[in-house]
């Protein structure tokens, strides 16, 4: 399970990191398949699911506080397309706290997430078993989105 503070301590960062670079053997012969298990398992705890802005919202609504940060797999592709995540509760309480985001107002995130919907698909992803992480993501440059073309499948689109 992952939780806020491997968001936090830059651990998923590292782990996301890992997984781009495990990307480049999954079509080998007998050690593929190895990786490819170990990916998707390790996606499991994330539980990604495509969501659209009406869940957004609500999710963001219902929540006690939110922030605006960047995106993991921004972190990691520089020069790749700007688009933001929302993080809610506990979640944004530790990315604030250790300078990754901002807190916002609900009304801001939810803007935040229609400007980027458009042309991003969302993914919501558990933190802690809980949905905390709203990422807008980019089909280039996102982990989940990159496995996929590999013939991982991972995200759950609803």
């Amino acid at each position: 399970m992952t939780d806020v503070n491997d968001y936090v301590t830059g651990k998923v960062v590292k782990d996301t990191k890992l997984g781009f670079l495990l990307l480049k053997f999954v079509n080998l012969p007998f050690i593929g398949y190895s990786i490819r298990r170990k990916m998707i398992n390790g996606t499991k705890k994330y539980a990604p699911q495509t969501i659209d802005i009406g869940k957004a919202s609500n999710l963001i609504q219902n929540s006690a506080k939110c922030a605006v940060g960047e995106r993991v797999c921004r972190v990691i592709h520089r020069n790749s397309e700007h688009s933001l995540s929302i993080f809610l509760d506990e979640l944004a309480d530790g990315m604030v706290q250790s300078g990754k985001a901002k807190y916002a107002i609900k009304n801001e995130a939810i803007n935040t997430l229609r400007n980027y919907s458009k042309k991003h698909a969302m993914i919501l992803s558990t933190v802690d078993k809980k949905p905390l992480e709203i990422c807008c993501s980019s089909k280039e440059t996102c982990i989940y989105w990159n496995m996929e073309r590999n013939g991982l499948r991972c995200v759950n689109c609803s």
